[in-house]
């Protein structure tokens, strides 16, 4: 009898442990599912976080085109592009507004034309600290590219002018910036994502 009873803990210990371990991979597969889905889930309010910085950007531009239409009319919003005509190594000669470098500086009286240059550049690169442009565009977004550009409507009639950018004419400001990939099977890593405005200054 004691030999039986030995034999059947035995085969009860030997089900056990199956079971255990059969658990364990559930349960190691059920918290990878969960690791994934919280990297996801991280990527997608990091998307949206650019999304909405993109679009208060994009707002922030068009209302300073908007309050220096003169500068507009002159075509100095006109070919933007960060890539190649915004220097963020260099704080504008003429600040606009009130800045505090280790002391108050008061702002400049700017014409449309030093305001048109210090608005698209502090926009970009952000405001004068200790006399570095920090923040901007540059700063919310990884990666960032800007660029203003016209949709030259010449005036009613059908006859051309030589203007390149009318007066009324509508302005396209672009923001592209990367963002990690959602798509795990792509060789890319980074994806880039483009939010494009058509607005009437």
């Amino acid at each position: 009898m004691k030999t039986k009873s030995y034999q059947v803990l035995r085969k009860l210990r030997g089900f056990t442990m199956v079971e255990i371990l059969v658990t364990i991979i559930i349960l190691s597969i059920g918290l990878l599912g969960i690791a994934a889905l919280q990297v996801t889930g991280m990527r997608s309010v990091n998307s949206a976080s650019h999304r909405t910085h993109a679009a208060i950007l994009v707002d922030d531009i068009a209302e300073r085109m908007r309050a220096n239409r003169p500068a507009v009319n002159s075509n100095l919003f006109m070919g933007v592009d960060s890539a190649t005509n915004i220097n963020c190594a260099v704080v504008p000669a003429t600040y606009c507004e009130e800045a505090f470098n280790g002391v108050v500086t008061a702002a400049t009286n700017c014409n449309s034309t030093e305001l048109a240059t210090f608005d698209i550049t502090t926009w970009f690169c952000g405001v004068s600290s200790a006399g570095i442009l920090v923040g901007g565009v540059r700063a919310a977004l990884p990666q960032a590219v800007a660029t203003i550009t016209c949709l030259d409507t010449d005036p009613p009639g059908g006859v051309a002018d030589a203007d390149l950018c009318t007066n009324s004419s509508p302005h396209i400001i672009s923001l592209s910036w990367g963002e990690l990939n959602p798509n795990r099977t792509s060789a890319a890593a980074i994806t880039t994502q483009t939010l494009a405005v058509t607005i009437q200054p």
